[in-house]
């Protein structure tokens, strides 16, 4: 009987708690901590586990780990990484990743230092814990515009791309002294070169520092009047694109010098005219995913890898003895929805509307049936994700664009 902790078992990570129990893994649920902003428990399905604590201090958490006595622990979401991480250095467990870059896998600066010490391309980047200091570094680094993020967060929370001084003076002062959505406190604000190009996500499993690659996809991105992100598309490519091989190899190389060894990886990288330079890279599986859509895609995806490579380490060895690439059977997108207007949220109508669409798969909505909602300002403000999935890609591309249409007609809305 494989036992298996999942520290934050959220986001995609729901769905690899899913599959792991299907496969009949007995789990225990960590809460990371009891001040966990409730976005993330959305969909967390208790029946699951076997066991589910909040951790409160680490030493009784451990005992209660110790005493499940785990064969796995790992993080199901952002908010878990720094814990599994502590947990699996503690119990030694041999599906783990090297504790010593845990810090570079979560705080964005020492991420990109340990890159670029690595000797691969990364941005120029400053810490700053005050404006003065922030400015300082944007005025010798003259160039606009810069990314404005906190140290560690997830999702383009708190990331604001800046035109000119005044807008990074307003983006450093509203992130210091703030919380983010992971609950950590924003002391230090991270000041980047904003890395213009292609940006692109390459998905792993590892395993035994050999890493099997599910997804490299190609994202579009809209920035809001104030400067922040927005997720737009994220549009499967295969590997017969010309980037996929140069993408792979600099994602490999990030990956273990960041000490990445076993489990999932996710990780953002801009294709700029100097060849790829790392955004960020998180040590848990990518948050949009849907396995079912994976399975119609690509015939496994990151989360079937995932509980693949701990519940039939064997199997998952022999994927990575091949040494293939994953096949493109069939286009698709993932199309985040941006809401435009006030009003209260209409699943049936606009469910209505999404069955016609030919190449309509799911969709996953983050608000519940009714509910007030405002315009999209963030990430977590985004009320939902659509699915398309189909053999030819003009047909998507048309179904998105059908759907953007239906948005500025408020068509998920009840106009209060």
């Amino acid at each position: 009987m494989t036992k298996v902790v999942v520290v934050d078992g959220f986001s995609s990570g729901k769905y690899v708690a899913r599959r792991l129990s299907e496969r009949g893994c007995v789990l225990m649920h960590v809460a990371s901590s009891g001040s966990l902003d409730s976005y993330y428990y959305k969909g967390l399905d208790h029946s699951l586990y076997d066991q589910l604590i909040v951790n409160a201090d680490f030493t009784t958490t451990l005992a209660s780990v110790m005493r499940f006595a785990p064969q796995f622990i790992i993080a199901g979401a952002e908010t878990g990484v720094l814990l599994a991480d502590h947990l699996n250095e503690q119990m030694q467990l041999p599906y783990r990743n090297d504790f010593d870059q845990t810090n570079a896998r979560r705080n964005k600066y020492d991420m990109i230092q340990c890159v670029t010490h690595a000797q691969l391309p990364a941005a120029r980047q400053f810490i700053a814990n005050t404006w003065d200091l922030a400015h300082n570094w944007i005025k010798s680094h003259g160039c606009f515009p810069v990314v404005i993020k906190p140290l560690e967060s997830a999702g383009a929370d708190g990331v604001s791309i800046c035109e000119d001084m005044e807008a990074c003076e307003a983006a450093v002062k509203t992130l210091l002294g703030t919380m983010n959505r992971l609950s950590i406190a924003n002391t230090q604000v991270l000041i980047q070169e904003y890395l213009a190009g292609s940006e692109y996500v390459v998905n792993m499993v590892s395993l035994d520092g050999q890493q099997l690659v599910t997804e490299v996809v190609r994202y579009q991105k809209q920035r809001t009047q104030r400067g922040g992100v927005l997720y737009d598309i994220d549009e499967l490519i295969g590997p017969d694109s010309a980037v996929y091989p140069i993408l792979v190899d600099y994602t490999r190389a990030v990956v273990r010098c960041l000490g990445i060894r076993n489990g999932p990886s996710h990780a953002e990288v801009m294709f700029t005219d100097d060849g790829p330079k790392l955004v960020e890279v998180a040590a848990r599986t990518d948050g949009i995913l849907l396995p079912e859509v994976s399975r119609k895609t690509t015939g496994l995806g990151q989360i079937d890898a995932t509980v693949l490579s701990i519940t039939e380490p064997e199997v998952f060895a022999q994927l990575l003895a091949k040494d293939t690439d994953y096949r493109l059977l069939q286009h698709t997108y993932n199309v985040c929805l941006i809401n435009r207007f006030e009003g209260c949220f209409n699943k049936g109508r606009f469910l209505s509307e999404l069955l016609k669409l030919e190449s309509f798969f799911d969709a996953v909505f983050y608000v519940e049936n009714g509910q007030q909602i405002g315009a999209t300002e963030d990430v977590f403000s985004q009320p939902g994700t659509v699915y398309l999935v189909h053999a030819d890609p003009t047909v998507i591309a048309a179904d998105y664009h059908r759907i953007r249409l239906l948005e500025s007609q408020g068509a998920y809305l009840t106009v209060s």
